[in-house]
């Protein structure tokens, strides 16, 4: 059975924190953008919707944010599993070699 590569794993789950981060970052963007369409738009209709769709952006953003950080601490909590067990089996291996 090959063995899994938990560094890898590792590595993967801190790049799906980066890019967490950088979705987090879009709220900034954001925020300039809507400030920008305001003064840039003053007594235009549709201004009065524009609250509505930041809140579905922060909240469509929170959402993709608290997947990507479930799935990094999923990818390590597995990588530790499988470390804990070779260490396990590594460590039975051992213990019947000696007995035997």
């Amino acid at each position: 059975m090959p063995k899994a590569d938990t560094d890898w794993m590792r590595r993967r789950a801190d790049d799906i924190d980066a890019v967490a981060r950088q979705v987090k970052k879009q709220l900034g963007v954001a925020d300039e953008a809507e400030t920008a369409l305001r003064s840039g738009a003053a007594g235009w209709s549709f201004l009065g919707g524009l609250g509505q769709l930041e809140d579905r952006w922060e909240d469509l953003n929170k959402v993709l944010r608290d997947e990507l950080e479930e799935a990094a601490e999923n990818i390590r909590f597995n990588a530790s599993e499988y470390d804990g067990n070779e260490n396990v089996l590594t460590e039975l291996w051992h213990d019947l070699g000696a007995r035997g």
